[in-house]
């Protein structure tokens, strides 16, 4: 069996109303997007999960395979809304370890 490498990619999303949106939301409204876009294979691939999601500053962590990195970025640039409130990602930094991202931005999040 095959390991994968992960990367972790810290991004915010910017609500029109501060809308309650949950990582559910966020990671399903991604996998849609990816799916419209690449196919179901890529939607495999990409191993996507919201590490972390904070509802008030609108900053969480996400983790994503190395393969699909750049086309899960560009899927997620795609989304205008999640539910029915207008959304806008913005990816801020991406590492390959959660600690290390964490440490260079000095963000807290609940991990």
């Amino acid at each position: 069996m095959k390991t994968y490498r992960r990367r972790y990619v810290l991004f915010r999303l910017l609500s029109e109303d501060n809308g309650a949106i949950d990582d559910k939301q966020i990671a399903d409204a991604i996998r849609h997007s990816l799916l419209s876009l690449f196919g179901e294979i890529i939607v495999a691939e990409s191993r996507l999960y919201v590490q972390a999601f904070d509802n008030n500053t609108g900053f969480g962590v996400l983790q994503v395979s190395q393969q699909a990195l750049e086309k899960t970025l560009a899927a997620a640039a795609l989304i205008r809304s999640i539910g029915d409130v207008g959304v806008i990602f913005h990816p801020i930094r991406t590492s390959g370890t959660l600690r290390a991202l964490l440490r260079k931005v000095s963000i807290e999040l609940q991990v």
